[in-house]
C-alpha cells in the first residue's frame, strides 16, 4: 500500500488541480483515511464469525457511501478554476494578462496595486507607450520592471500613490480594480458617474462584474473574470466595445480576438421558454431555472399579484412580446427588453415592459432596454425595446440601462406616461431617448443618470433632481 506522499502525488499526477477556490490535499487526506479505514475494517471483520457477515456489510456500505461521496466532491473540485483558467490563457494570447511564470498565473493569490495598473494600461491599449516612454513619478517603493508603468500611470492621472512619496505595495481590492476597469470603458467618478469606492452598481451594469467575482476576497481570477468581461462592454457613450477598442489601435486583431473567443468556448444557459403568467410564476418558483424567455406575441403576459426574479435569473421580454406589470414585481435579477430585428407594414416586433393600472416594479436587479438589430439606417420612431410607466410606479434602487442603436432611433427608450419613477441607483442613457410626458421622474439623493443622449421632460412631465445627472443637460 502506497504512503500518504505516494497515494497524494498519484492522485495528483491523474487529476487537473487548480489553484483556485479548492484544496485538493485536504480531500486527498480524507479519502486517504478513508482507505486505510477499509482495508483495517475488511482485515478485522473476516476475522469474525459468519453471522457477522451481515453487520460487516452494512459498515462497509456506508463507509463506501462516504467515501464515493467525497470521490465525487473531488471532481466539482477540480472542475473549479477550469474557466478563470481558460479565460487567463485567452487574455494572455491577447497580450492583456501574464502569470508569474510561463506556466503559473497565480490565480489564488491577491493581485497586488501594480499589478492592477498595469492591466489598466493594457485594457487602455497603452502598454507600447508606456513602456517607450520616459516618465517620471515621486514613489520610492516601485520594483525596477514596474517604474514606467507607475511613470506612465502617474503621468497621465490614472493613479496616485497611498501618500506623497509611496505608490503602495499592498493588495489591490475589488473597489480598485473596478474603479480602474469603468475608467477604462470611459466612465469618470470625478463627474460622479460612480464612487470609486463604491464601483459595482455601475459595474454589474455595464456587464464587467460577473456573479462568479468575489469581491470580499479578490484574487487574480477574479481580475481575469473582470478583464474578460470588460472585452465586451461598451464604452461609454459610443457604439465601439472594449475589444473593437484595442483592435481598431492594433493592440491585437480581430481574427486573435475570435479565435480567443472560441478558445473560451463557454456553454450558454439553457432558457425555459414561457407563455402565460402561470407559467413564469411556475419558472421563478424553480430553483434550478436560471434563464426565462417570454415567447407572448399578440396576448402580453400581466403580472396581477406580487411576483419576485431571485438575483441569479435573468427574464428576457423576447421580440414581439409584452410583459405587463399590474401587480408586484420585485426584480432582484436582470429583465431584458428586446429591440426589434423586422419590420413590417403591420407590425414591428420590438418588446414592452409596461407597467400599468397601479402596477409596481421594484428594480433591485438590471434593467436592459436592448436597441433594433436592424441593418439599415432608416428613422422608423422608436424600435429598440421599450419601457412604459403609464399609471404605475417605478422604484429603482438597482440600474435601468438604454442601449445605444446602430441609429439614434434604433437604440432603447423609455417614456414615463402617467406615473411615478423614482430613482436611487443608475439610469444611462445611451439609447434614443428618455421622456416623462405626464407623469413625474425623482432622482434621489444618491441616484445617478448618466445622459448621453436625450432627456426629455415636456408637457406636465416633471422631472426632479436631487442627485447626480452626468452628461447632457435635460430638455424642459
Amino acid at each position: 500500500m502506497q504512503t500518504l506522499t505516494e497515494y497524494i502525488q498519484l492522485c495528483k499526477n491523474n487529476r487537473n488541480f487548480p489553484e483556485v477556490g479548492c484544496q485538493p490535499t485536504f480531500f486527498l487526506l480524507l479519502m486517504y483515511k478513508i482507505r486505510i479505514v477499509l482495508v483495517k475494517l475488511t482485515i478485522l471483520f473476516r476475522k469474525e464469525h459468519e453471522t457477522m457477515k451481515k453487520t460487516v456489510n452494512v459498515l462497509l456500505s456506508l463507509v463506501m457511501v462516504f467515501a464515493l461521496g467525497f470521490t465525487m466532491l473531488m471532481p466539482v473540485c477540480a472542475a473549479t478554476g477550469a474557466e478563470e483558467e481558460a479565460k487567463a490563457e485567452a487574455l494572455k494570447s491577447l497580450g492583456l494578462f501574464k502569470g508569474v511564470s510561463d506556466t503559473d498565473f497565480a490565480l489564488d493569490r491577491a493581485p497586488t496595486r501594480t499589478e492592477a495598473l498595469v492591466m489598466l494600461i493594457r485594457s487602455l491599449g497603452k502598454e507600447s507607450e508606456a513602456l517607450g516612454g520616459d516618465w517620471s513619478h515621486p514613489f520610492t517603493d516601485v520594483d525596477a520592471w514596474a517604474d514606467k508603468y507607475v511613470g506612465y500611470g502617474y503621468e497621465k492621472g490614472l493613479t496616485k500613490g497611498v501618500s506623497a512619496v509611496e505608490f503602495g505595495t499592498g493588495n489591490a481590492d475589488s473597489d480598485m480594480y473596478l474603479t480602474f476597469m469603468l475608467r477604462a470603458l470611459g466612465y469618470d467618478d470625478s463627474l460622479g458617474d460612480f464612487k470609486w469606492n463604491a464601483p459595482d452598481v455601475l459595474a454589474k451594469t455595464v456587464g464587467i462584474l460577473p456573479a462568479s467575482v468575489d469581491t470580499s476576497n479578490f484574487l487574480r481570477s477574479d481580475v481575469v473574470m473582470v478583464s474578460w468581461a470588460a472585452l465586451e462592454a461598451s464604452l461609454k457613450a459610443g457604439m465601439q466595445s472594449m475589444n473593437e477598442k484595442l483592435i481598431t489601435e492594433n493592440v491585437f486583431s480581430s481574427d486573435t480576438y475570435a479565435q480567443t473567443v472560441a478558445q473560451v468556448g463557454m456553454e450558454e444557459v439553457a432558457s425555459v421558454s414561457v407563455s402565460s403568467f402561470e407559467e413564469l410564476k411556475s419558472a421563478l418558483a424553480d430553483s434550478q431555472v436560471k434563464s426565462i424567455s417570454i415567447h407572448s406575441i399578440g396576448t402580453p403576459i400581466v403580472v396581477t399579484n406580487n411576483l419576485t426574479i431571485p438575483a441569479s435569473v435573468t427574464v428576457t421580454v423576447n421580440r414581439g412580446s409584452d410583459l405587463y406589470i399590474e401587480g408586484t414585481l420585485t426584480n432582484n435579477g436582470t429583465i431584458i427588453v428586446e429591440g426589434a430585428d423586422s419590420v413590417s407594414a403591420d407590425f414591428i416586433n420590438y418588446s414592452v415592459l409596461s407597467i400599468q393600472a397601479g402596477g409596481i416594479l421594484n428594480n433591485k436587479g438590471q434593467i436592459y432596454l436592448e436597441p433594433a438589430v436592424l441593418t439599415d439606417t432608416d428613422d422608423r420612431g422608436p424600435v429598440g425595446g421599450q419601457l412604459r410607466v403609464n399609471g404605475g410606479t417605478l422604484n429603482n434602487e438597482g440600474s435601468l440601462l438604454l442601449e445605444r442603436g446602430f441609429v439614434n432611433t434604433h437604440g432603447g427608450m423609455s417614456v414615463v406616461i402617467d406615473g411615478t419613477f423614482t430613482n436611487d441607483g443608475y439610469v444611462i442613457v445611451d439609447g434614443f431617448f428618455f421622456r416623462v410626458d405626464e407623469g413625474s421622474f425623482v432622482n434621489n439623493p444618491g441616484g445617478v443618470v448618466i445622459n448621453n443622449t436625450n432627456i426629455i421632460a415636456e408637457g406636465e412631465g416633471t422631472f426632479i433632481n436631487n442627485g447626480v445627472i452626468s452628461g447632457a443637460e435635460v430638455q424642459q
